[in-house]
């Protein structure tokens, strides 16, 4: 049996990238020589994640602040819930951290890699990819019509991350189409 260890500090974000998104990388898991690797990190790359961004207004009338989120949970419930893990250094952790505290999850499909990218820091996305109409709980992408409005009721840490909770206040529900999802460190399109 493998022995597990402590386990290694996660690696510094590289600088701000030139046109928005996020300046949060998290590298590649199996990228490390085999004796260096995560095992926990390793097995969470075996799990198909969902693909999301979040937006929230900064407050001060600036571009909107994304990040592009997997780890997300949606629970129904009296009321719904939402949950996500939120890197703690990011631009939205503090955002969300704020009164009011309202932000929006897009669930992104197949024709939504490059948000997905631009958001994570990535590549930048093209201006008109960029749109957004304003809300009450913040931007909405227009290119995205599948969208959760929430309320933060809690943030915690959990782990190297953020747990963000939050009340579903409103569900946009678009046409179905093929997802997209995060699997061994890559975007994959899912065929349904």
């Amino acid at each position: 049996m493998e022995e597990l260890g402590p386990t290694p500090a996660p690696p510094p974000a590289p600088a701000a990238p030139e046109e928005g998104g996020s300046a949060l990388r998290y590298g590649n898991p199996w990228a490390d020589p085999p004796g260096a690797r995560d095992p926990l990190r390793r097995l969470r790359g075996h799990l198909a994640l969902p693909v999301t961004v979040w937006l929230a207004d900064d407050g001060d009338q600036g571009p909107p602040v994304g990040l592009t989120v997997s780890s997300v949970l949606l629970s129904p419930g009296e009321p719904p819930m939402a949950a996500g893990l939120v890197t703690a250094s990011s631009d939205l952790a503090d955002v969300l951290g704020s009164p009011p505290g309202r932000f929006v999850v897009h669930v992104l499909g197949a024709a939504h890699r490059r948000l997905a990218q631009h958001f994570a820091g990535d590549v930048p996305a093209p201006v008109p990819m960029l749109s957004v109409r304003h809300s009450a709980h913040g931007p909405l992408l227009d290119a995205v019509g599948d969208r959760v409005l929430c309320r933060v009721v809690a943030i915690r840490p959990f782990g190297w991350a953020l747990l963000v909770e939050a009340e579903v206040d409103d569900v946009h529900v678009a046409d179905a189409g093929k997802g997209l999802a995060w699997y061994h460190g890559a975007y994959h399109v899912l065929d349904t």
